[in-house]
C-alpha cells in the first residue's frame, strides 16, 4: 500500500509533469514564442483568465514581486499587448487590462494549452475524462476556498 505521503509525492510529481507538457505546447506556438517571455506569457495568462486585474494580485498569483512584475507589465505596454490605468478612487492602485492585440496573443495561448489537454484526454475513455474533470474540479475548488479563508 502507498503511504499518503508517497502519494503526495506521485501527485506532485505528475502535476510539475502536466505543467511542463502545457508550457512546453505554448512555446511551441510560434507566434506567442517570438513575442513573448515565458514570465511575460504567465502575465498575459493571468490577465487574460481575470480580466481587469491590479498589480500587487498579478504578482501574487504568479508568485514573482511587485518590482518584477512592474517590469514585466512595462514591457507588455511597449508590446502593445496590456494597458494599465491608475484608479480614480487610490492612484496607487494600478489596473491592467489586456488589449486587443493582448487578447488576441492571450487567445494563442489558450488555444495552445487547449490543444494539449484534448490531446492528453485522447488516452482516456470519455467516463475517465469526465471522472478526471470532476476529480480536478474538487481540487480547484479547494484550493480556491483555502485561498479565500487565507
Amino acid at each position: 500500500m502507498i503511504s499518503p505521503d508517497d502519494k503526495a509525492r506521485r501527485l506532485v510529481d505528475q502535476l510539475q509533469t502536466v505543467m511542463e507538457g502545457t508550457e512546453g505546447a505554448v512555446a511551441r506556438n510560434a507566434a506567442v514564442r517570438d513575442a513573448l517571455s515565458s514570465q511575460e506569457i504567465r502575465v498575459l495568462r493571468t490577465v487574460g483568465r481575470h480580466e481587469h486585474c491590479i498589480m500587487s494580485a498579478i504578482a501574487e498569483r504568479i508568485r514573482l514581486s511587485l518590482s518584477s512584475v512592474t517590469g514585466l507589465i512595462d514591457r507588455l505596454v511597449e508590446k502593445k499587448l496590456v494597458c494599465r490605468d491608475r484608479s480614480a478612487e487610490d492612484r496607487r492602485v494600478v489596473k491592467v487590462e489586456l488589449t486587443d492585440e493582448g487578447r488576441e496573443l492571450h487567445t494563442a495561448v489558450v488555444d495552445s494549452q487547449v490543444q494539449f489537454a484534448r490531446g492528453l484526454l485522447k488516452t482516456l475513455s470519455p467516463a475517465e475524462q469526465d471522472d478526471l474533470l470532476s476529480l480536478f474540479g474538487k481540487i480547484s475548488d479547494r484550493i480556491k476556498s483555502e485561498k479565500k479563508s487565507a
